[in-house]
């Protein structure tokens, strides 16, 4: 794959820094059509785990300077098979699990049908689905109302501004999920929140961005599945 060559032959400078997004492979709740949000009873399918295979093989030959994963398991368990594929491997000590690349909060709808949301929450899925940067959770725990979008737009800004001053002249991967990858990719180039659905990433899905100082950043790969050789799900989160 052309873009593959790119990567692995560019010499990126000093005030330049590439990210590979990978989404986890399916999960027990994609295959179960339930909402997961940033819930962590979810576990990669045996499918999953092939998918998540296929990756790394694909991936092999790529230098990764830095590996940074989502707390959840699911994602957990994509990174472990993916790095059990790949040559050069990444030095341990470069690889960072982190809260801020936790899928969407969305507490009153973890491990619900889908179904079962669209029945029960219909005027809050309308809501979720057509204005996304308005759509306000209340969190069963606490009893507290939040805005699930607009939070982790910023904890998307809150994970560039930590992250990317760290690796000039280097090449970092990012396992995460559907959500929070779109909302990386959407808060790298200032698009709105309320453009939040129109962004899809697959389960093991390639995105690929370089960021350049002082310059716009570029999209090099957006959701590539072209190493994926079984049929591939698209899924909510």
């Amino acid at each position: 794959m052309s873009w593959k060559l790119e990567c692995d032959r560019e010499k990126l400078t000093p005030q330049e820094t590439r990210v590979i997004l990978v989404r986890h492979g399916q999960s027990s709740f994609n295959a179960e059509g339930r909402y997961q949000g940033s819930s962590d009873g979810s576990v990669l399918t045996d499918f999953g785990r092939q998918t998540a295979r296929q990756t790394g093989e694909f991936l092999s030959g790529l230098t990764i300077d830095a590996l940074y994963v989502s707390s959840l398991r699911r994602a957990q368990a994509t990174a472990r098979e993916i790095l059990a594929q790949m040559n050069p491997s990444i030095d341990p000590a470069n690889i960072h699990v982190t809260q801020q690349l936790r899928e969407i909060d969305l507490p009153a709808w973890h491990g619900l049908y889908h179904q079962d949301v669209w029945e029960k929450f219909a005027e809050d899925y309308h809501c979720w689905k057509q204005h996304p940067d308005r759509f306000v959770m209340v969190d069963p725990h606490t009893n507290q109302a939040f805005y699930p979008v607009l939070d982790l737009y910023a904890r998307s800004n809150q994970f560039w501004q930590d992250t990317l001053p760290r690796h000039g002249g280097e090449t970092i991967m990012l396992v995460s999920h559907a959500g929070t990858i779109r909302s990386l990719i959407s808060t790298a180039f200032n698009l709105s929140p309320a453009d939040y659905h129109s962004l899809r990433q697959s389960n093991c899905g390639i995105s690929v961005m370089k960021f350049s100082q002082g310059n716009e950043p570029q999209l090099e790969v957006l959701n590539y599945t072209g190493h994926l050789t079984t049929e591939f799900l698209i899924s909510n989160v």
